[in-house]
Formats: C-alpha cells, sequence, structure tokens
C-alpha cells in the first residue's frame, strides 16, 4: 500500500513534535508492530513494512460543528463551534453555554477536523475485534464524536499506549471502519483535555518596574509579611531603596527583592476550576484560607519594541492584585481565588511570597547603594571633622595624556582626589556585612560614625555606628537596628 504524506495542519496552535518523532520512529517499526499486535491480539504481521498515515478527518476548520469528548471515568463534554466561529462550551446541565478560550478552541477545530493517524496495524476487524481490552478500547482512554455541518458524523476511540516505554503513539479506532490504528500522543493531548482547561483565563499582568508593595497576610486579614518601596518606581535606583515593614522593619536584600520581582511578573493563573460561590471555598479550603498576598503597582508608563522595532510606550494605571489562598492541589498547583473565580497557580512561584523566611529577606550589606547610583557621602566621626565626597560624572570626557574615557571626578571637602582610588575604596565598602544579629536588648550607646548617602535620584541613606559590647558596635540602617558589626569592620575612605 503506498504511503500517504501527512498534510501539514492549518495555523497549528499547540506543536506536533511528538507526531513527528513517531512518524520517523515508525519507518523503522515494522517488526515493533508485529510484535505489539502479536502481544496483544496474536495477530500475524509481516516481519518488514512501510507504515501507512493517513486522515480520518480532513476538512476545513470551519466546518466542524461540534464535538464531544468522553474522557476514561469522566462526564463526558460538548463544544459547538458558531457561524461566526465563535466555539461555545453546552453544559450538559442546560445552564448558559460560555465561549472557550480561543487557543483551545482553535486546537479542538484543528485537531477534529484534520484527524490523522500515523500507521494502520490491521485492516481486518477479525485481529482484534474481541480483544479490545487488550488495546484498551473496552474503556477507552478517550471516545470523540465529530459532528460537521453537512451532518456527517465521526467517532473516534482511543486506546493504550503502543508504546508504553515513552507513550508516543496509541491504538485508535473509527465506529463504521474495519481497520486498527495507530495515532500520535500528539492528537491523543489535544483531545484528552479535561474541560477546565477550555475555560478563558483571566490574564495577571503584574510589571515589576511598577511594583511597589508586596503583602502577605493571613487567613484572618492580619499582615504576615510586608516589602514597601521607598520613592518612586522610576527612581533610577529604586531597585535598592526597598524595606521590609512586617514582621520587622529593615532595608531588605537586593537580590531577595529582585527575584521577588522577577516571581512577581512570572505569576500567572493556570486552570480555571470554577465560580468563588460558598461550595467551591469549601471544597478548595478557601473559605479558610491559608494566605492572602496583594501586590500593589503604581500608574506608570512602560515600553518595549515591536516587531516593527517601533518604541511602543503604554500607559498603566494603578491596581492591586489580590489572590486568595486555598489548599494544594498537588506538589506543583495551588488553588487561588482572584477576583470571583477559583484558579490553579503553581505553587513554586507563589511560595516565593507566602513562604519567604523574613530574615532571609534582610539586608546584609551595610552600605547598599552602587557606585553609579552615589551622588555623595557624608562621613562623620566622633572628634573629627566631617569629611564630604562628591562625585561629578562628565560624560565622553577623556583624560589629556591616555586619551582614555574619564568615568567620572571626587571631590572631597572641595578638592578633588584620585576618582580611581574612591571607586575602589566605594566597591570594598559595599562588600562588608554585618557580624550577626542582636538578640537581646541594650541601651543603645552614644553614635561615634555616621555614613549619610545620598543617591542621584535624591534618596537619602544612613548608617550609624554605636557601641554594642565592646568588640561590636550595634548598626542602625536608614534608622533601623537589627544587626551588630565587628568594630573596625568598616573599610575606609580615601
Amino acid at each position: 500500500m503506498q504511503r500517504v504524506e501527512r498534510q501539514k495542519h492549518k495555523e497549528r496552535k499547540r506543536g506536533r513534535l511528538a507526531a513527528v518523532l513517531v512518524c520517523a520512529v515508525l519507518l523503522i517499526a515494522g517488526v515493533t508492530a508485529g510484535l505489539l499486535l502479536r502481544r496483544s491480539a496474536e495477530v500475524e504481521l509481516p516481519e518488514k513494512r512501510e507504515p501507512v498515515s493517513g486522515f480520518i478527518t480532513k476538512r476545513e476548520a470551519e466546518e466542524l460543528q461540534s464535538l464531544t469528548i468522553t474522557r476514561q471515568g469522566k462526564e463526558p463534554w460538548t463544544v459547538e463551534q458558531q457561524a461566526d466561529g465563535k466555539m461555545m462550551f453546552v453544559p450538559a446541565d442546560g445552564s448558559e453555554a460560555w465561549q472557550v478560550d480561543e487557543t483551545i478552541a482553535g486546537i479542538l477545530a484543528d485537531t477534529a477536523s484534520s484527524l490523522n493517524f500515523e500507521d494502520v496495524l490491521t485492516e481486518n476487524r477479525a485481529d482484534w475485534e474481541g480483544n479490545e481490552e487488550g488495546f484498551g478500547l473496552k474503556d477507552p482512554l478517550v471516545t470523540a464524536v465529530i459532528r460537521f455541518t453537512d451532518g456527517t458524523e465521526v467517532t473516534v476511540r482511543i486506546g493504550h499506549s503502543a508504546d508504553p516505554e515513552d507513550n508516543a503513539s496509541y491504538y485508535m479506532t473509527v465506529d463504521g471502519d474495519d481497520r486498527l490504528f495507530i495515532t500520535s500522543a500528539g492528537i491523543v493531548n489535544d483531545l484528552n483535555m479535561e474541560k477546565e482547561v477550555l475555560h478563558p483565563v483571566k490574564k495577571l499582568e503584574i510589571i515589576g518596574s511598577l511594583l511597589d508593595r508586596i503583602t502577605v497576610k493571613n487567613g484572618d486579614g492580619t499582615v504576615r509579611s510586608e516589602w514597601a518601596l521607598q520613592g518612586n518606581p522610576a527612581d533610577r535606583d529604586s531597585a535598592e531603596n526597598w524595606l521590609m515593614t512586617k514582621p520587622y522593619t529593615y532595608p531588605t536584600d537586593y537580590d531577595m527583592m529582585k527575584n521577588m520581582r522577577r516571581n512577581a511578573e512570572s505569576l500567572k493563573l493556570g486552570t480555571y476550576v470554577g465560580e468563588s460561590d460558598g461550595d467551591n471555598l469549601k471544597e478548595y479550603g478557601l473559605d479558610k484560607p491559608s494566605a492572602i498576598l496583594e501586590m500593589h503597582t503604581a500608574a506608570g508608563d512602560t515600553g518595549t519594541v515591536g516587531m516593527s522595532g517601533v518604541f511602543d510606550v503604554v500607559s498603566r494605571e494603578e491596581q492591586t492584585v489580590i489572590l486568595t489562598v486555598g489548599n494544594n492541589k498537588s506538589d506543583v498547583s495551588t488553588y487561588v481565588r482572584y477576583e470571583d473565580e477559583v484558579y490553579t497557580v503553581s505553587r513554586f512561584i507563589l511560595e516565593v511570597f507566602t513562604k519567604a523566611e523574613p530574615l532571609t529577606c534582610l539586608a546584609r550589606y551595610v552600605v547598599v547603594t552602587p557606585l553609579d547610583s552615589l551622588d555623595s557621602v557624608t562621613v562623620e566621626t566622633q572628634g573629627r571633622e566631617p569629611v564630604h565626597y562628591t562625585v561629578i560624572r562628565n560624560a565622553g570626557e577623556t583624560a589629556q595624556d591616555t586619551g582614555e574615557e574619564v568615568r567620572g571626578h571626587c571631590m572631597r571637602n572641595g578638592e578633588e582626589i584620585d576618582y580611581n582610588a574612591f571607586s575602589a575604596a566605594w566597591e570594598r565598602l559595599l562588600t562588608v556585612t554585618v557580624s550577626g544579629r542582636i538578640r537581646k536588648e541594650r541601651p543603645e550607646g552614644a553614635v561615634h560614625t555616621k555614613y549619610t548617602v545620598n543617591t542621584v535620584s535624591g534618596a537619602v541613606h544612613t548608617v550609624e555606628l554605636s557601641d554594642y559590647d565592646g568588640i561590636h558596635d550595634a548598626v542602625k540602617v536608614d534608622g533601623y537596628t537589627l544587626f551588630y558589626l565587628i568594630k573596625g569592620g568598616m573599610t575606609d575612605l580615601p
């Protein structure tokens, strides 16, 4: 029998990589196919043969009228395609129909209208009939009833995997057809969908660059932990200006907040579960939530470079996203309530916020302002005159003797000092970390050293050192004290 070449689907919205791989594997699968069939039904097939591929249905997607799917052990669901191309889910209980997610609708219409097979194991019904259980066809993995606008109806039944080691292909029959087919895992995945996957999912769009507050509350509404931006998200140094306000009040770790902002942007709703009514709230643990996550973003403009290369600016309004956290669905997902609906979300991303250990969020570096954000710094030491450093940047300036670009100038009490020496000293100062946490109340001693750091955006940070126990200094950063530093731990500026 001459092999029928597979025809590419139109505008596939879901990959068929598995099907392509199967087609390649089947070029050398004649012996395997014969062995598999004999193992299930004791039918003799030629030892070597070319796989025969083709189509069960070959229509335009617009010709699909309806599709009914029955998954193994589940109630059937039906979708109907309207004249305008929209696909509607038709509830079995007679309740109001709703529009299927456009991407999923495209997958279903494309798959049902151009349903293909990868091989024909036998054209003789007697070879497999009576042993449906051996092929998983007595209680199929999925049964699909496809109806077209001309009144044609096709029913396919998909059984066990034909290659249990990698589950790349499956046995399939068609009502009214004597043949036993092999179809790809891609086809199975497209048809074997939970009905919840069909429902449109609301879009979460949390812009990390506009994020200015993250709050995690307990189920009763009390604040468990909170992080707040000090200043404007548009500030050049906004990433260094986050403060944890609960359960401690202290500047946050830069890398920790960078990770949180990145995960906030990655937080997406997964599968639609249902309306957030009384029954669902109780069933999914949302009547007594484990946490409430609130994310606030400020109004502002964001921009991206489009396909045409033009920088498109989008003005965004202030918003607060609230997710009420319920029970875990599995090791990888959790139920949440968003507005008036219940969804699943990734546990991995959600727990970055809800399981954050407060102490790990706090800054251990004493000075956090990078050189690029530094405008000036004043150092006041007990018994000495204050020393004031100012950084001056001149774009495009080059040195006369070397021709190299001049990164900047540094003034110390009005007199210029070597900029490279200052920048190296500042970089060393940025590596100073606290030695430990203050665990008992002690009267604060007099401040013997104070750093006042002014940033290019106008923010002011302070670091004050006072005696703690004779060998350590208590460290007060921006007015908050939690840690101590070994005496002499701050490196010198020139």
